[in-house]
């Protein structure tokens, strides 16, 4: 094997100050081994994680990753394995130049039985658009910790049948969201070519949202009221009989 490939480099990928940290776990039904082998062959990452549209491995500690994100963008970094111990855990972090800044560990831990594996995934990342557009992103539900959250699901699916679950289909909530999400996005890759351009796009999913919460609270609304008439509406036979008594 090339000894230069196992060189480490000595940068920070994500000081410790910055960046968005996420923290999941899940449990799967296979043996330690089986998990760990499956994960640390990067070519199948591809598989369970939706976003990730492929990862070339260059040697034991090198790699290309690239991501799609909302609207066809494609990310690219390349990524170096700093630490590995076999059926245990591995960790990584991304090399300079990278659409995102990101660095993480992956933990497994065979359950008493030896028959179950708890994975853990630690990451820590900086998004494109700086921690304005992680906190957009993770009002909206659409941030890293969901995402992986539901790819080790999948993950969990895929090496306990041999099938991913069934995509889930998105609601009323999610697609307005999708639209503010886009908005967000198109703000800050436009915010330093026409800032007039980052009003109409914020404006956009500010719109979305604002339409959304105003029909749900116009139903809920109307709904509170149909609820008060139903209890207070009298009876036709005791206004007949109160009329009959008069």
């Amino acid at each position: 094997m090339n000894t230069s490939a196992q060189q480490h480099s000595r940068h920070v990928s994500v000081p410790s100050n910055e960046g968005v940290r996420v923290d999941k776990t899940i449990t799967i039904n296979r043996p330690v081994a089986e998990v760990y082998a499956f994960w640390r062959k990067l070519e199948n990452l591809p598989r369970f994680m939706r976003h990730l549209e492929s990862v070339t491995v260059q040697d034991n500690l090198h790699s290309h990753w690239s991501v799609k994100t909302v609207g066809g963008k494609v990310l690219e970094w390349d990524a170096e394995v700093i630490e590995q111990r076999p059926n245990e855990m591995m960790s990584w972090r991304s090399a300079p130049g990278a659409d995102i800044d990101n660095a993480g560990s992956v933990w497994f831990t065979s359950i008493p039985s030896g028959e179950g594996t708890i994975v853990r995934v630690e990451l820590k990342y900086i998004p494109p658009a700086g921690k304005a557009g992680a906190a957009i992103a993770k009002f909206l539900d659409a941030d890293a910790d969901a995402v992986i959250g539901e790819d080790l699901r999948r993950l969990k699916s895929l090496l306990e049948t041999g099938q991913l679950p069934p995509e889930p289909k998105p609601s009323g909530w999610r697609r307005a969201a999708g639209v503010a999400r886009k908005a967000a996005q198109g703000a800050n890759s436009r915010v330093h070519e026409n800032p007039w351009s980052t009003v109409a796009f914020v404006g956009l999913g500010v719109f979305a949202l604002g339409f959304l919460l105003g029909s749900r609270l116009s139903s809920l609304q109307e709904e509170q009221r149909d609820d008060k008439r139903r209890r207070f509406r009298v009876p036709s036979r005791l206004i007949r009989r109160g009329l009959a008594e008069n």
